[in-house]
């Protein structure tokens, strides 16, 4: 028997994915629909290019949502000047076929920028498509959404927050998908998380804000920002627990589970990054603010030096030493130590460094960096991957 996996592992949620023909033979449409009108959260991309189909995303979020329809292998963006118009037709087509307004759908697409979204194919997918979502199709959903992803995204929570029927609790579920131009500024690649929760809106929307803070935000693959960058968060009440609000103890359960959900997913991203095989993780402690935490870690992440310093298990602490310099961040060098997974490879002066133990730290599937900046109390983590040969490979060719 099938599981409710996913974005179908809370109540009322079905989705599923098939193949329409902007690929060969790969999935590359899929959809989630709700019983029920969803309450919103977004964030999105800060590229002033951005797809059209994220532009019909914001403009609706504000509403009460039921479905939302996915592409991949094309991103619709800058693919002519009907874009907006095909963007408009297609979503006409998938509203009336769900049975809903066009106020209520939402859009994503990811893929190859430049090239007109096949209108006819994703036309005639929908037929096919939206008569197949179920409560089992999480799994195929979260397959069409991928493009040089290596494997699937998804994880499922179920909280200690109560429903309404008995030994019933609140659910999420979420799936995301992303591998390259990752480096986000507000969300980061595709992200989509179900939750059966009663919360209000603003309740929703502060904690996906921190969720994605610490998580999406905080990963990098390339330096490249997407113009297609969409976290979404939909809770259609199903639950029938007491609504969560802000600064209440479900609150505090509800926000914690999301951000599970969020680093569990950011983690995935990075750790299948195009072309890499190890994750990097950087935990930045003793700064003197949250903000220059982050930055730091941000900058070490996403070094090219350190990247390719962990491809070659080569320990050069100067790269990490120097990206945390160029963070323009408050602290003194010589209060800084540096760590390569537990093994100390600077305080205050260079230590003796037994080259072979941090080679094999440096060739482990996960590799942790740890810099104490020792200027205050304030700490974040952030996450990449190495960079290697394969990822000018995969960028050199089409998708």
């Amino acid at each position: 028997m099938a599981e409710k996996t996913g974005v179908c592992f809370p109540e009322g949620f079905k989705a599923t994915g098939i193949n329409c023909g902007i690929k060969k033979e790969k999935k590359d449409l899929a959809v989630i629909i709700s019983d029920e009108p969803c309450n919103v959260a977004a964030c999105s991309t800060t590229n002033r290019v951005k797809s059209y189909s994220l532009l019909w995303s914001l403009k609706n979020i504000k509403n009460p949502v039921r479905a939302i329809l996915i592409n991949s292998g094309n991103a619709n963006v800058l693919g002519g000047k009907n874009g907006w118009e095909i963007t408009c037709e297609i979503m006409e087509k998938f509203a009336d076929v769900v049975g809903v307004s066009t106020r209520n759908v939402l859009f994503a697409s990811t893929g190859v920028i430049g090239k007109p979204l096949p209108q006819n194919e994703i036309l005639r997918g929908i037929e096919k498509l939206v008569p197949m979502a179920s409560e089992t199709g999480g799994q195929d959903a979260a397959e069409a959404i991928m493009t040089t992803d290596r494997f699937p995204k998804q994880i499922e929570i179920e909280t200690s927050i109560k429903g309404k029927k008995k030994g019933s609790f609140v659910r999420i579920g979420a799936m995301a998908k992303g591998a390259g131009m990752i480096c986000p500024n507000m969300a980061t690649m595709l992200g989509f998380i179900t939750t059966d929760a009663v919360i209000s809106k603003i309740a929703l929307k502060k904690a996906l804000t921190d969720a994605v803070n610490d998580s999406f935000n905080m990963i990098t693959v390339d330096g490249d920002q997407s113009t297609n960058d969409f976290v979404v968060c939909l809770a259609n009440g199903v639950s029938g627990n007491r609504t969560i609000h802000q600064d209440t103890d479900d609150y505090k359960i509800f926000s914690e589970s999301l951000s599970e959900v969020c680093t569990f997913l950011a983690k995935k991203i990075a750790e299948n990054g195009e072309g890499s095989d190890r994750l990097i993780e950087v935990r930045v402690e003793g700064a003197w603010s949250k903000k220059d935490a982050r930055r730091v870690a941000k900058n070490i992440a996403g070094s090219n030096l350190v990247k390719a310093a962990v491809t070659g298990a080569w320990p050069n602490w100067g790269r990490i030493a120097a990206a945390a310099g160029s963070s323009c961040t408050r602290f003194d060098p010589q209060k800084m130590k540096i760590y390569i997974g537990k093994y100390t490879v600077f305080d205050c002066v260079s230590c003796d460094i037994d080259e072979k133990l941090l080679r094999q730290e440096l060739s482990k599937n996960k590799v942790v960096i740890r810099v104490i900046l020792g200027s205050g109390k304030e700490d974040a983590v952030a996450w990449g991957c190495n960079l290697t040969e394969e990822y000018v490979r995969i960028n050199m060719e089409k998708e």
